[in-house]
């Protein structure tokens, strides 16, 4: 059995959507101060999904590069 579905697109639950606001989600006038570090003697990023990690959690390949071993487990 197979369920068709229709191209139509309804207006009407879009301006819906458009309109729906979660409580406490407005944050257009904050402003976000973040401070970026240098890499740490003891972090390193895994090459797989470029997640700073711990030097504990390495996991190194015959080519030299550097993972995880989440991703390499």
């Amino acid at each position: 059995m197979t369920i068709e579905q229709s191209p139509m697109i309804d207006d009407a639950e879009i301006d819906a959507a458009d309109s729906f606001e979660l409580p406490g989600a407005e944050m257009s006038g904050e402003e976000l101060a973040v401070e970026i570090l240098q890499a740490q003697a003891d972090e390193f990023t895994c090459a797989s999904c470029f997640l700073v990690r711990h030097r504990s959690q390495i996991v190194e390949d015959d080519g030299g590069l550097l993972y995880c071993v989440d991703c390499r487990g």
